[in-house]
């Protein structure tokens, strides 16, 4: 899994290359230690922002960063990710997990919790699309598919990452939202629905536990350089013509600069979010767009 950014667009695509913490440095400062001896969670880790998390958290001086993702083989997986997390200097530990089934999210908390005996922060990135349909044409299936991942899957991960949390009274999480969690996007009703899900469930606990010594937050990113992304402008062009337009994104060439965004850049306010820099900071749904959404 492992859906980021707002929706599929068409776009030039650009090779990133394939150092994440690297090219994360002229983000953060470059060589920080924000988020020092942190043991941290990353679901839908394999790929994207998640992955991109992961390594910026072991840039950035974090213990362990426990990969949770569906994905086991392949260059877009978990595995993949841990290596890359050992390569930027920190521990870390598969985890596979379909995080819209409880059992499984509660054993990949469980299993970080047994390898390394606590949990600090975790970032809930895993999340899907979904096919384009109009709402009169949407199967049920598809609705409930894109639902049970989007939302659920983002309360069974905060559930059993708050629950893990609360004995030491101290911890940070980040969901990782949508723009389309702020305006309407046609053809993606339930991931539209979903997102705007995310924040609300974002807040409520960021309200329930801020006695506790827990802060929740939630990321709003726009449309994010991905593998996802990009094959799902592949597979569905006429829908990202629609939510281009409901995006008002523009290409570089058209604007004289680029809305579309680097999973690093994503990854950068996740892990200024869960440092002692924002420890202020709590129940927010922070746009990182590029400008494309105002409110």
């Amino acid at each position: 899994m492992g859906m980021d950014g707002w929706c599929a667009l068409p776009y030039r695509a650009r090779m990133l290359g394939t150092d994440t913490a690297a090219r994360s440095a002229s983000l953060t400062g470059g060589g920080g230690r924000r988020v020092g001896g942190k043991i941290v969670v990353v679901t839908g880790g394999g790929s994207g922002i998640g992955r991109a998390t992961a390594e910026l958290f072991a840039a950035e001086g974090a213990a362990a960063v426990v990969v949770v993702d569906v994905a086991d083989t392949g260059e877009n997986s978990g595995p993949q990710t841990v290596e890359l997390v050992r390569k930027a200097g920190a521990r870390a530990l598969f985890v596979r997990a379909d995080v819209s089934v409880e059992a499984q999210v509660q054993a990949a908390i469980g299993a970080a919790l047994a390898e390394f005996g606590r949990l600090d922060a975790a970032v809930n990135c895993a999340g899907v699309a979904g096919s384009g349909a109009k709402i009169a044409d949407m199967e049920l299936q598809e609705w409930n598919r894109v639902v049970s991942i989007d939302l659920t899957g983002t309360f069974l991960s905060l559930k059993h990452e708050i629950r893990a949390m609360l004995p030491n009274h101290a911890g940070t999480i980040v969901n990782i939202a949508s723009a389309a969690g702020l305006v309407p996007v046609p053809y993606l009703s339930p991931y539209c629905s979903a997102k705007h899900g995310v924040l609300g469930l974002t807040k409520t606990a960021a309200k329930e536990y801020r006695k506790s010594g827990l802060r929740i937050n939630a990321i709003c990113p726009g449309v994010v350089d991905t593998p996802m992304i990009r094959a799902s402008a592949a597979e569905r062009p006429e829908v990202a013509k629609q939510s281009q337009a409901a995006a008002g994104a523009q290409s570089g060439a058209e604007s004289g600069g680029s809305f579309i965004g680097r999973p690093e850049q994503i990854a950068a306010a996740a892990v200024w979010l869960c440092s002692p820099a924002a420890s202020f900071v709590n129940g927010e749904s922070m746009v990182v767009d590029g400008g494309t959404v105002t409110r």
